[in-house]
């Protein structure tokens, strides 16, 4: 259509429009001079014509959906249902907000196989979180402020532990050779997982803190399931940690202590998933407990080898002369020496050797001018003098 119908639709819409007229007719103020620019460029190249001639058939359709418009119900009130509780919201920057924040998170959630999409989506998903809060802080005569500040704060909270997890899935799959690690990047390790899992575990706490939660609600419960269920994985790369070091002892304790946690969590949840994923972690840890007992039971067989091959020649060396070497004694013949009794005779100098050779490179003042010289007084002249 040409400029003029446009400037018409936008005017005409925004006479009827309820929320958003004045946003129309700002367009349509924006319009007017650019309409007039290209009339005037029109007519000087093609002369006179009739302005009225294109857009009628989208100008009769618009007719059609503002009637259908003005038939319907405006929504100037916006309902937000949350933990039992319904909130009117009328704030139109607020209303807006939320919209672009539930699309947000609709879209992280159908971006499949695309993580870096969707840590991006969360991202700004987080960030309007913060926004909201504040215009709610800022707002005047706002009903129900705590409850929407408590509801943006649980968006911003949840949407940020399932940052965290994709985060956590990134660098799991690099570990288990998924995804191979692109030249010039981070090794993926287990101590970044304890560390994401850390982060997760403190933000469901902070979720346990917000006022409008009920206590006795299903949601509640869930987040000490999902503490119990993320507690469990942080231990498990706790012990692979361990493992990696050659801590063996720790790693298994460690992995006794997952088993702990993993059966608190199967006796706790009812999901399907994640008792599949605590049934696979299950067999994991077994796994990885032989691997770490193997492993602790040949070192230490090594180190028995080590301990009791020792020479005849060392049994005979004086304990104070290795002290930084462990001894296996199986019997009293093996007992090392202790000392020699009577102790062996040292040679000691009666004075420091570097004494007499230094006293040879000392220079002494020279003292003649307070020696007394030989005169002619006598000495009963010198006595009265005083010399």
């Amino acid at each position: 259509p040409s400029s003029s119908a446009s400037s018409g639709i936008n005017a005409e819409y925004g006479a009827d429009a309820v929320e958003e007229g004045g946003m129309y007719r700002e367009k349509c103020e924006e319009m007017t001079p650019k309409v007039q620019y290209c009339l005037y460029n029109i007519q000087s190249s093609r002369g006179t014509i009739d302005t009225n001639e294109v857009g009628e058939e989208l100008l009769a359709e618009l007719d059609g959906i503002i009637a259908s418009r003005a038939s319907a119900p405006t929504q100037a009130v916006y309902e937000l249902k949350w933990e039992g509780k319904t909130v009117s919201i009328t704030h139109d920057e607020i209303k807006i907000q939320l919209a672009q924040l539930q699309d947000n998170i609709k879209l992280a959630k159908d971006v499949g196989t695309n993580q870096e999409k969707g840590l991006e989506l969360l991202d700004e998903v987080v960030g309007g979180c913060r926004d909201v809060v504040q215009i709610v802080r800022r707002a005047e005569k706002l009903e129900s402020a705590d409850t929407l500040t408590d509801y943006f704060n649980y968006l911003r909270i949840t949407s940020t532990i399932e940052r965290f997890l994709l985060m956590a899935q990134q660098v799991s799959d690099k570990l288990k050779g998924v995804v191979e690690t692109r030249p010039g990047t981070k090794m993926a390790r287990p101590e970044d997982l304890v560390r994401l899992y850390d982060i997760i575990l403190q933000n469901y706490a902070d979720l346990k803190g917000i006022v409008s939660i009920e206590k006795e609600g299903e949601f509640y419960r869930s987040i000490d399931v999902n503490t119990m269920f993320y507690r469990a994985l942080r231990c498990f790369y706790i012990a692979e940690c361990h493992l990696g070091q050659s801590n063996w002892l720790n790693a298994i304790v460690l992995y006794d202590k997952c088993n702990e946690h993993v059966s608190e969590t199967l006796a706790s949840t009812s999901d399907k998933e994640m008792i599949g994923e605590l049934n696979a972690l299950s067999k994991q840890i077994y796994s990885q407990r032989c691997s770490a007992h193997a492993s602790a039971f040949l070192h230490s067989q090594l180190q028995e080898e080590e301990m009791t091959d020792i020479s005849p020649a060392d049994k005979n060396r004086i304990l104070s002369n290795c002290l930084d070497q462990f001894r296996l004694v199986s019997s009293a013949a093996d007992l090392p020496t202790i000392a020699t009794l009577p102790p062996d005779f040292q040679t000691t100098p009666c004075k420091p050797t570097f004494f007499d050779i230094s006293l040879n490179q000392i220079e002494f003042p020279d003292l003649s001018t307070r020696v007394e010289k030989e005169g002619a007084l006598s000495g009963l002249s010198r006595w009265i003098w005083g010399r």
